[in-house]
């Protein structure tokens, strides 16, 4: 029989280290890793974008804008902002500082280059036929701070708490409103170069134009409303710029070369000064007791130029209030008074009307708003675009094609500063 060989026992392995309950246990720490590293990685990013958006809204439009973008109030907010670029000058970049933090909320390189853009590129600006920027460009909203926090979420639970402005942060000034117009009747639409007005017991008379196209009117509430007043009652006053209250007075006179102003003095021979070329019309023409100031336009240009004539004296060019860019001048529908030594003008540019003004021996103000077409719409000719004197009160008005027609009516006591609706 064959003799049974013996078998050698098979080793035993060692026990692995690794037991499947610990393959289950990293395997659920990378899952968790995998839902928590984005959500902080976004909760991160969010605290940024919150701070950054906080930080827009105040360099936009000032101590109110972080908490209206906070809210989502984005029509106040773009109200605020429209109203702070009709203020600026028309060449100030005055989104400039704000357009880092766009980009850095948006990603957009063309949000940020339309935040760089000059205020009268825009075409909400006014006046301006080319304009290449709209505010519609200027596209920042809370939504990317609000899709952040919903990759956040359930780290960070809502954004609200969080949109608050670092130290240091920019804060523009809140931009302030023009006055809503009131509403006045009663002058006519004629464009007239004689518009000379009297204050008395009765109240104030106006007279208008010259000739057959004088017009007389009255009013006895301070110059809301006016009606028709007989012509001799504008006896004296008429068909002239007074220059004093001893019959003193500025006449326009046409000869072959042009237009003259002409200085009258009771009792004395008449003096004359050149005034404009024949080749030139009269835009607008204001008078005190001392200055007559016109504004001539070259037939088939649109810009126009300053004439300043001292009573009895010589005429001069008058410099041109500085817009904010050397290529925005006088091309606008435009009117003139004088009142206090002080020459004011409403320039129409587009739906606002902007005033500045110029002391005599000074220059001219920064441009400011004294009527914005958006904020309180009006009838293209029932925009307050015209001045009136009135003692020392100045009136900016429009006009109605009838006499039942009411018109957009704003005052100002402080020489054209400011203005007031009634």
């Amino acid at each position: 029989m064959p003799r049974a060989t013996a078998v050698a026992p098979t080793p035993e392995l060692p026990a692995s280290p690794v037991r499947l309950r610990h393959v289950l246990l990293v395997g659920l720490l990378a899952l968790f890793a995998s839902w928590v590293y984005p959500r902080a990685k976004a909760a991160w990013r969010l605290n940024g974008l919150a701070v950054a958006l906080a930080d827009y809204g105040a360099c936009m439009v000032g101590p109110t804008g972080a908490s209206l973008l906070r809210g989502r109030q984005m029509d106040e907010f773009h109200t605020l902002v429209r109203r702070r670029l009709v203020t600026a000058p028309a060449g100030e970049a005055l989104f400039a500082r704000c357009a880092p933090l766009a980009r850095t909320i948006t990603g957009s390189a063309g949000i940020e280059a339309a935040h760089r853009a000059a205020a009268f590129e825009f075409a909400e600006y006014g006046g301006n036929p080319r304009a290449t920027r709209s505010l519609g460009e200027l596209a920042v909203s809370p939504d990317a701070v609000a899709v952040e926090a919903h990759r956040a979420w359930p780290i960070i639970r809502g954004y609200s708490t969080l949109v608050a402005t670092s130290l240091g942060a920019y804060e523009a000034l809140h931009p302030v409103a023009p006055s809503e117009p009131a509403r006045g009747r009663g002058l006519p639409s004629d464009r007239a170069h004689y518009r000379v007005a009297r204050t008395g017991p009765d109240g104030v008379l106006v007279a208008i134009g010259a000739g057959a196209n004088l017009g007389v009117f009255r009013s006895t509430d301070g110059g809301v409303t006016f009606q028709p007043a007989p012509r001799s009652a504008a006896a004296g006053m008429a068909e002239r710029c007074p220059a004093g209250a001893d019959g003193r007075a500025f006449v326009l006179a046409a000869d072959a070369e042009g237009t003259l102003a002409v200085s009258l003095v009771p009792g004395a021979e008449p003096r004359s000064a050149r005034l404009a070329a024949e080749s030139e019309e009269l835009v607008s023409v204001a008078c005190d007791d001392r200055v007559l100031v016109a504004a001539t336009r070259p037939e088939g240009t649109r810009r126009a130029s300053l004439r300043h004539c001292v009573f009895q004296g010589p005429c001069r060019e008058m410099p041109a209030p500085d817009l904010g860019r050397a290529d925005v001048g006088l091309d606008y529908p435009l009117d003139l008074a004088r009142v206090a030594s002080t020459t004011v003008m409403a320039l129409q540019m587009g739906n606002v009307v902007r005033i500045v003004s110029a002391r005599d021996g000074g220059g001219w103000t920064p441009p400011s708003v004294a009527y914005d077409g958006e904020l309180h719409p009006l009838p293209a000719g029932r925009r307050p675009t015209r001045l009136l004197t009135v003692g020392r009160r100045l009136l900016l008005h429009g006009f109605g094609a009838r006499a039942s027609d009411t018109y957009g009516l704003l005052y100002s006591d402080d020489q054209g500063a400011s203005f007031r609706g009634r």
